[in-house]
């Protein structure tokens, strides 16, 4: 059974999900575990090693960037002596705790749903039937070159609109603004691109 890894950033929209199976999860978790220098991180980890997921949500900030410091650092380091296998899985769990350390506002915004594309002139919305997150609308578009469905999408402010990521997907949306509506945990988002 595969087990859950959840990178979320109190206080944005960052929250991408690392999944793995039950062995390399523990692995990792206990390894983070020996290289902290906190000890009550540890322990919180050591309890979740054998559970089906974990979140850096779950405990205070200070928690989450000392775990996310071991991932940077000496995580990476103990790779080395791994299987191809162990160490592509753990190099995407690396990659997910760097967008973690960048995530210092709402963006980037990270929505873990599938989404269909509803268009209606200069505004472009992908709607939702997964909760918590029901509506993505840009609106004043001027180009947006979108598929009919996306799922796992990424969004960040470009020049002049919005970078949007998706599976087997990657294009800027040149748009005036951007709504996020549904999310009963971090609420409305509204954004307006500078300039």
């Amino acid at each position: 059974m595969s087990r859950d890894f959840f990178v979320d950033r109190a206080g944005t929209w960052y929250g991408k999900i690392w999944n793995a199976s039950h062995g390399v999860y523990s692995w990792v978790l206990e390894r983070i575990a020996e290289h902290t220098t906190n000890p009550a991180v540890a322990e919180v980890l050591r309890e979740h090693a054998d559970h089906s997921m974990f979140s850096l949500t779950w405990y205070p900030e200070e928690y989450a960037a000392e775990i996310v410091r071991v991932i940077l650092g000496p995580l990476r380091d103990d790779l080395a002596g791994e299987t191809e296998y162990v160490r592509s899985l753990v190099l995407e769990l690396v990659a997910m705790a760097e967008g973690w350390a960048d995530a210092t506002d709402v963006f980037p915004v990270f929505l873990p749903w599938r989404f269909t594309r509803e268009e209606n002139g200069e505004t472009v919305r992908y709607r939702s039937t997964e909760e918590p997150v029901r509506d993505v609308v840009f609106g004043g578009v001027r180009d947006a070159d979108l598929p009919g469905e996306v799922t796992n999408l990424e969004i960040s402010p470009a020049p002049g609109g919005y970078e949007v990521r998706s599976v087997r997907f990657q294009a800027v949306v040149t748009a005036a603004s951007l709504h996020v509506l549904g999310d009963p945990y971090r609420g409305p988002l509204e954004h307006r691109p500078a300039g």
